[in-house]
């Protein structure tokens, strides 16, 4: 009898996994994948230069350059009734209109700026035009274009999210790619196996290129809120006097940490090496204002125009790359289930590889002076670090 009941109590376990994967198997089974070479493509232009957008190297580029309109007509296969669109922009367009076939009225339009890398989904349709135009001084150029099939575009295609309003964990850094580089397996760590909100900010951005590199990147570490880019230059002058004076100025710069602070009320704030990794007067410059900001968020007293907007803001805990003092060794390199089996370090060194023009120069690395796993506690409301493996431990 016990053995009956074990039998039946086995069995309706394993039915009962089965329902509960159907779901997950079906939403898996709806992911498409890319049908461009099986769609007949025509643009405007000379079909030598439209090729620049299909030719998947995202250097080179195909547009207008002035405010003259663009049409890009596409027939997909006939058994692809539902898609979508990826456009890959390096200089985005002032307007954009998605029509089906020869209809007059559009079913997608966007008017201005928006997400430089944009997904576009489409239903039963055969055939569709898309139309666009950029300024008069500035144009329009793309730099990819790919059709997909399915309700579900293949995972590689970005949808991106709306930043985030708040964040548990802050992710300050200065250009493109220092994230992964100096921060190791932390953001996806902690936005896909711990599934907290982690907002990525950049002092600067200095192309387009170097934009479509992070968007990669970030997408492949697991983040899917857009970041925050700074408006800052990204020169390097001799002597940090000078520096500063290119940035703005040391309250300049420390008032643009601040209104981060205060919008995003996050609870561990992540930045860089005090002395720059390797000397880099951004990153110094960087991390200075990591640290001065807590003092000025706390006070509604200073820049007052982002405590009246956000009111002030103690952050609880910060942690620099490299800081001598409550250090803590990361363990980045633990194979986790939310990754299919790989590590956060994994993870973090393809997105990097992503950066394809900083990977011959640097590499994410946990061993060594600049080791990527080590960073220390530089200031805490909560009180110090017992376990010494977590960035938020003692954080309710």
């Amino acid at each position: 009898m016990f053995l009956f009941r074990r039998i039946i109590k086995t069995g309706l376990l394993f039915a009962l996994m089965i329902l509960l994967s159907a779901p997950a198997a079906a939403e898996k089974a709806q992911e498409g994948s890319e049908i461009t070479g099986l769609c007949r493509i025509t643009s405007t232009g000379i079909r030598k230069e439209w090729a620049k957008a299909l030719d998947r190297n995202y250097k080179t580029l195909w547009g207008k350059y002035d405010d003259s309109k663009a049409v890009i007509s596409i027939e997909v296969p006939e058994e692809t009734r539902d898609g979508g669109l990826y456009l890959c922009f390096s200089t985005e367009p002032e307007g954009l209109e998605l029509y089906g076939g020869e209809d007059e009225t559009p079913f997608f339009v966007r008017q201005g700026e928006g997400y430089p890398h944009l997904y576009i989904p489409f239903e039963g349709r055969e055939s569709l035009r898309l139309e666009l135009w950029g300024s008069k001084e500035t144009g329009f150029s793309l730099s990819e274009f790919f059709v997909t099939s399915g309700q579900e575009p293949p995972a590689w295609v970005q949808r991106w999210e709306p930043q985030l309003e708040r964040a548990d964990l802050l992710v300050l850094v200065a250009h493109p790619d220092d994230e992964l580089l100096w921060m190791g397996g932390a953001i996806p760590y902690y936005s896909v196996e711990r599934k907290m909100d982690v907002a990525v900010a950049y002092m600067t951005c200095a192309s387009a290129l170097r934009r479509s590199e992070m968007l990669n990147g970030l997408w492949t570490a697991g983040i899917r809120h857009y970041p925050y880019i700074g408006g800052f230059s990204d020169r390097a002058m001799s002597g940090m006097m000078a520096n500063y004076s290119i940035w703005g100025g040391k309250e300049t710069v420390e008032e643009y940490v601040v209104s981060l602070y205060r919008k995003l009320r996050p609870q561990v704030v992540l930045s860089h090496d005090l002395r720059g990794e390797y000397g880099h007067p951004a990153h110094i410059m960087t991390a200075r204002a990591a640290k001065t900001a807590l003092d000025s968020a706390a006070d509604s007293g200073r820049f007052t125009q982002s405590a009246s907007q956000y009111g002030a803001w103690d952050v609880p805990k910060l942690y620099l790359h490299l800081y001598a003092e409550n250090t803590i060794d990361m363990d980045w390199q633990r194979p986790l289930a939310s990754l299919d089996g790989a590590t956060s370090l994994d993870t973090s060194r393809a997105a990097f590889d992503r950066h394809r023009s900083q990977r011959a120069k640097f590499s994410v690395e946990v061993e060594g002076r600049h080791s990527a796993a080590r960073f220390g506690l530089v200031r805490s409301l909560v009180g110090d670090d017992e376990y010494k493996n977590d960035f938020f431990e003692n954080i309710r």
